[in-house]
């Protein structure tokens, strides 16, 4: 069925209505956000995964779940429908509503990872397994009829995903849109990390002096943005408003960022004009925060030259201390977590340990949650090839 066209008469604001996720923190979002305010780990010994010299690496694995090369799909489908329940949607979705749902979903794989057999001969690849395959497989379990996005854009592509689904809804393209990021890890994943000197032989300390690197992890997280006014005629309780995204590139370097933050400072600034808000109403920012020496510093610069003097007063964390890097899909989870904060009240703190970075002279929370009345969040990823993307989430 053909999606309906653009129309000016329903352009409008976008709300949260549902979130869902599993992770390695448990296998749902209620899950997810108990082991952030709690300052849990999920990283850990990878025994079943190898970084090609023979090393068990440190990451963060979801428990059980469909192996092999399915299980992106296994996980987006997971997160998916728990988000659409939380919605209060049912599945397959109303045939009357199906035209107007689209899917927008971030990764860096999707279901490539079913290609290694299938070039080495041992398997027939089907055609859902490409970048695609998860979001095409997820539209079809759900019964969405609408449009169908899958921004690839490295490490950014979640935030991207987030950012495309606010789009569709202010454009008038979609009454609701199921936006999230997945991907799932393999020896391939891990040993092209282990190749790049990226991954630290402990877990991730992000902002620490003694950062050496990241973890990996895997997961999924999907949000339900929803135009507002059909969330208010169904008596839907939005959990946040999302309200603007920006994208950048740094045109910098294929793997490292410009170490300048400019680029990601021009993604942040763009999401903040998309929103019709300034820097300084900012209440709180989710930084990337990899735990890599480049990353961190690069994002102390970029908020520096986003809000000045005034980036010394504003609360910040990063999650991947808890979840690893989750790839395409650490953008969704760092939306859903801002919706979380902006609803709740309370930043989850940094996990990872170490001796703050004095170079980072930022207000990075740790050890335990803060108590914060947070009205505009942001936050901003980062992605090889110079991407960077940065959404802001406001309180309803």
């Amino acid at each position: 069925m053909t999606p309906p066209a653009a129309d000016p008469a329903r352009r409008g604001r976008a709300v949260i209505t549902g979130v869902g996720a599993v992770s390695g923190l448990g296998p749902d979002a209620a899950a997810l956000w108990a082991g952030l305010c709690a300052g849990r780990s999920a990283v850990g010994p990878a025994a079943g995964l190898a970084t090609g010299a023979g090393d068990v690496p440190v990451a963060a694995v979801v428990a059980g779940g469909e192996p092999g090369p399915r299980r992106a799909t296994w996980l987006a489908r997971t997160a998916a429908f728990e988000a659409l329940a939380m919605a209060g949607l049912e599945t397959p979705l109303d045939p009357a509503l199906a035209p107007e749902v689209g899917v927008s979903v971030g990764t860096t794989l999707g279901g490539l990872l079913a290609f290694l057999p299938g070039l080495r001969g041992d398997a027939i690849v089907p055609p859902t397994f490409t970048h695609a395959g998860p979001a095409v497989e997820v539209a079809a379990a759900v019964g969405a009829e609408g449009p169908l996005l899958v921004p690839t854009v490295a490490c950014a592509s979640g935030t991207a995903a987030v950012g495309a689904a606010l789009d569709l809804v202010r454009g008038g393209r979609a009454r609701l849109v199921l936006a999230g990021g997945v991907d799932a890890l393999s020896d391939f994943v891990v040993a092209g990390f282990s190749t790049l000197q990226a991954l630290d032989p402990a877990p991730a300390r992000p902002f620490a002096a003694d950062r050496r690197g990241l973890s990996l992890g895997e997961g999924a997280a999907f949000l339900v943005v929803e135009e507002e006014e059909h969330a208010r005629r169904r008596d839907a309780v939005p959990l946040a408003r999302l309200t603007g995204y920006g994208l950048s590139d740094d045109a910098n370097h294929m793997t490292g960022p410009d170490p300048s933050g400019q680029g990601a400072a021009r993604a942040m600034r763009a999401a903040l004009a998309d929103a019709g808000r300034t820097a300084d109403e900012v209440d709180f920012v989710n930084l990337h925060g990899t735990g890599t020496p480049f990353n961190d510093l690069m994002e102390r610069h970029a908020l520096y030259a986003l809000c000045g003097p005034r980036a010394r007063l504003v609360p910040v964390n990063s999650i991947k201390g808890a979840l690893g890097h989750t790839l395409g899909a650490a953008g969704a989870f760092e939306a859903l977590l801002c919706a979380r904060v902006v609803a709740s009240g309370r930043i989850p703190p940094t996990v990872g340990g170490g001796e703050p970075d004095p170079a980072i002279d930022l207000v990075v929370v740790r050890g335990a949650p803060r108590a914060a009345p947070v009205r505009v969040a942001l936050s901003t990823t980062s992605g090889f090839g110079g991407v960077n993307a940065a959404v802001v989430v406001e309180r309803v």
